[in-house]
């Protein structure tokens, strides 16, 4: 069974996360992920400076998620933004990349964004399937090991994967490099989250669960107090 986790636990487990760390979050297409995308953003933005890699989009359906169940959006108008292809301007975009480039320019072109940002980082990927599946000629073992290997000692990387998008050895290549690696899953209003890699040995394989209203109710008051002019 489950460990149950209140959101305060939720919050220190996600403060533990280092300087330095990779953190894969694998999910499905059907798991509330917005919701843990946004607990993540919000958990750290008063200790660094969060910058979201977008690909394709991605961020502009959480936050269409989000703010259809009521949840307030407009913390991410100051919010850096790297956009790898797609058309909806969602943050403040720093820079776009164009898929049509190959993988080494994606690379370069990512680094020197990251580095206009100053001080300690956290940079929340999501998307990152469709680098792969966009350029299937492309090795995926390439891909990882240009966009994910490098984690300077200022910055936590935390990519988020939509695995029923990828075969297992793809997602075996994306979890290599990882310092952590979290799956997703949802079932019975009940958010869970599987440690399927984790530098501390004794929490191979331990679940824990959230309860997806309580959740809800603390993202809503969360992003409310924080004033959000531009919802």
């Amino acid at each position: 069974m489950p460990a149950e986790k209140n959101i305060k636990e939720a919050l220190e487990s996600i403060k533990r996360i280092q300087p330095g760390e990779l953190v894969v979050v694998e999910y499905s297409s059907l798991d509330p992920v917005h919701l843990v995308v946004l607990l993540i953003i919000l958990s750290r933005r008063d200790e660094m400076n969060v910058i979201v890699s977008d690909i394709f989009d991605q961020l502009h359906v959480v936050l269409s998620h989000l703010k259809i169940m009521g949840i307030q959006t407009g913390w991410v108008n100051e919010i850096p933004v790297i956009k790898f292809g797609g058309i909806m301007p969602r943050g403040s975009v720093i820079r776009r990349i164009s898929l049509l480039d190959t993988p080494f320019v994606w690379h370069m072109e990512y680094m020197e964004a990251v580095k206009t940002i100053q001080g300690m980082k956290l940079v929340v990927t999501l998307g990152f399937e469709k680098l792969i599946t966009i350029k299937p000629e492309i090795p995926a073992s390439t891909v990882c090991r240009l966009l994910l290997t490098s984690c300077p000692d200022d910055e936590i990387k935390i990519v988020f994967v939509n695995r029923d998008m990828l075969t297992e050895s793809i997602l075996e290549d994306i979890r290599e490099p990882a310092t952590r690696v979290f799956r997703l899953g949802f079932a019975g209003r009940k958010l869970t989250l599987t440690i399927v890699k984790s530098l501390s040995l004794k929490n191979y394989g331990k679940t824990f669960s959230v309860d997806t209203g309580e959740l809800v109710a603390y993202l809503t008051q969360l992003t409310q107090k924080a004033g959000n002019p531009g919802q």
